[in-house]
């Protein structure tokens, strides 16, 4: 899938019974329509009681094969409920921890609309790690400025969806 013309950002939050094979049965489904999975974040029932885990996936490509992953994940037998959004949802936030080559300050996490979660989480040795959070309308401009200064050196980010 080399062609990106037509393709968009999308992010699937399925509702999961919280049992073996779920997540392979969801990453399966985007491997055998040659989808790609960008990013993927889980859990199971962490508590007694609570509600059945969650998958949520981010990933491009067309409309039209947005619409076939949606219904194959939806059908699949440990798939409780399902939610699609557009990249761009303001229902999103995306969670990131990064490594920089110097020491950010308040005007490198100031988005056009706001100002984004930012913990400084460890220094050392010339390298800061940061615990980074905003909505990915926000927060991925910023990623990409460090990107163009350089420096970022590391990267782990996920998008979660309620």
């Amino acid at each position: 899938m080399t062609n990106d013309a037509g393709k968009k950002h999308w992010v699937i939050r399925a509702g999961i019974a919280d049992r073996a094979g779920a997540l392979t049965s969801i990453a399966s489904a985007f491997s055998n329509r040659g989808i790609s999975i960008e990013t993927i974040v889980g859990h199971g029932t962490a508590f007694p009681g609570a509600p059945g885990g969650a998958v949520v996936v981010t990933f491009w490509c067309s409309q039209q094969d947005k619409d076939e992953i949606v219904r194959v994940v939806g059908r699949l037998s440990k798939v409780l409920t399902l939610a699609e959004h557009p990249y761009e949802s303001e229902s999103l936030r995306k969670s990131a921890l990064v490594r920089t080559a110097r020491r950010l300050d308040p005007r490198d996490v100031a988005g056009q609309q706001a100002f984004l979660t930012c913990e400084l989480m460890e220094q050392r040795r010339g390298q800061w790690n940061y615990f980074l959070a905003g909505s990915p309308s926000e927060l991925d401009p910023i990623l990409a400025h460090f990107v163009e200064e350089g420096i970022l050196t590391d990267i782990v980010f996920s998008v979660i969806s309620a």
